[in-house]
């Protein structure tokens, strides 16, 4: 029995392992199998890629049987001591001998720089708003420098220096180990929210009527109807007398975050009406004293004008003229009606001419006899003093 016992057993179980004569061999052989057999605590073990880890880093506590790795459950050869880990595989615990029965299973994870475009362009208003919080790298408790190896983490607040290569690692955390580092290519684009005045005037024309290509603001810019709005406006889209445009500048591929706010007003183009006449006869100067030039424009001019002309006129638009200043022998007399009450249309200009006439000539007075068989007479020349002519003659009196 003790030959039995010595030789052929060790090699029974072997062949017994996953068995249900594994029960009986154990019970035969006593339970010094099974404390010599390793235990492990952590199922699941977690490594850093810088680390290079190797089979040999798995961890498993020896009972005194030693301690193997296999690739599979059932497999016989044990894997070598500096073989790598592959992250998501799974390894099998044994004692050196293989003989353990039940493997125990752990799992593999290595975690390597986190994920993330190598090259990144960040988009700020002004340059103190590029940080190394604008970079985006996804991985547990990302860290950033500026080194590929080495150094200190950087400060979320840190100031971007464009056109320069950052780095970030990540943080296995399970080990607190550092894992190796993605590097990005950083670029920074600097869109200042646009400088223009906030109120902008146009002039209507119903013939080419202004339009959002009108509007002013620094830079390259969009403009915008809300302060919200997705879709930029159309350069060919007309103005709204009282509407708001936003602009934000555009350096593509960026674009200003804030909005420059312009109030549009619209104003209608100047009427100074339209040219008038008007004339007095010499003897009404002294009689009729003053007119108000404004009576004889035509149209609809607007009451904000000045007047100018050979004499001064009173009463602002009204433009009151003192007649007794006028002649006939400086007649005729040109006033120039002026408005430019709105600043972004071009004046406007009318004028009233004013005409003296020299008092009608009628003759004077004559009279002379006819006999009914008398020949008929040019009553006109019948008249003294040169008389006009082009005058009419009122019928006899009965």
């Amino acid at each position: 029995m003790g030959y039995f016992y010595n030789i052929f057993f060790p090699y029974a179980l072997k062949k017994l392992v996953n068995s249900k004569l594994l029960l009986i061999a154990l019970l035969l052989t006593g339970s010094s199998v099974i404390a010599q057999c390793p235990t492990v605590t952590n199922l699941s073990q977690t490594f850093c890629d810088i680390q290079s880890p190797t089979i040999a880093s798995l961890q498993a506590i020896d009972n005194g049987g030693g301690v193997a790795w296999f690739a599979t459950d059932s497999s016989t050869t044990p894997l070598a001591p500096g073989l790598g880990l592959v992250n998501g595989e799974d390894y099998f615990a044994d004692s050196s001998g293989g003989n353990c029965g039940t493997r125990i299973r752990v799992v593999v994870t290595i975690y390597s720089a986190p994920t993330g475009q190598n090259f990144q362009g960040v988009c700020v208003d002004f340059p103190s708003q590029a940080t190394i919080a604008s970079l985006i790298a996804i991985g547990n408790n990302v860290q950033w420098y500026n080194v590929p190896s080495g150094g200190s983490p950087l400060a979320q607040s840190t100031i971007l220096v464009p056109n320069t290569i950052y780095y970030a690692s990540q943080t296995n955390p399970d080990t607190g180990c550092q894992t190796s580092r993605l590097s990005v290519f950083v670029s920074v684009g600097v869109v200042p929210v646009p400088n223009g005045d906030a109120i902008q005037t146009f002039c209507q024309n119903f013939s080419n009527p202004p339009t959002v290509a009108d509007l002013n603001a620094s830079g390259n810019n969009n403009w915008y109807l809300t302060s919200s709005s997705a879709l930029p406006l159309e350069l060919n889209t007309p103005l709204i007398d009282g509407q708001t445009y936003y602009a934000t500048t555009v350096d593509p591929p960026c674009e200003s975050d804030e909005r420059l706010e312009v109030l549009v007003s619209i104003q209608p183009q100047n009427n100074a009406g339209s040219n008038g006449f008007v004339s007095f006869c010499e003897d009404d100067l002294a009689s009729t004293n003053f007119v108000d030039l404004f009576d004889f424009l035509g149209g609809t001019p607007f009451n904000t004008g000045v007047w100018t002309g050979p004499f001064i006129t009173s009463n602002g638009s009204l433009g009151t003229l003192d007649l007794t200043l006028l002649s006939l022998s400086g007649s005729p007399y040109v006033f120039t009606y002026t408005v430019e009450s709105s600043t972004e249309c071009p004046p406007a200009s009318a004028t009233v001419t004013v005409t003296i006439n020299p008092i009608p000539n009628a003759g004077t007075d004559n009279s002379i006899v006819l006999c009914e068989t008398s020949p008929a007479v040019d009553l006109f020349t019948q008249l003294g003093n040169s008389p006009e002519t082009g005058g009419t003659w009122s019928p006899a009196l009965a």
